[in-house]
């Protein structure tokens, strides 16, 4: 058998044994922290991003920490 052969024979059979890669729900399920998509009043974001920009920070941060802190002050939150 040539080398070449031998090679692509090899390569097929380590190709055939590895595991399929994990679905995005499976990495999604996984994962210690969830993406979520929130529709806010045209307002409510313009707040955001100046409460953001203050703090030199992402909205998205921000959001993050808003909604922790606000569970927090409420109790859900060990």
């Amino acid at each position: 058998m040539s080398i070449l052969r031998s090679l692509l024979k090899e390569l097929q059979e380590r190709l055939e044994a590895e595991t399929p890669s994990p679905s995005a729900a499976d990495v999604a399920e996984a994962a210690e922290s969830e993406r979520l998509n929130v529709t806010l009043p045209g307002g409510v974001m313009g707040q955001l991003k100046q409460h953001a920009l203050r703090e030199g920070r992402s909205c998205s941060s921000l959001a993050s920490f808003l909604i922790e802190d606000g569970l927090r002050r409420h109790h859900s939150l060990v």
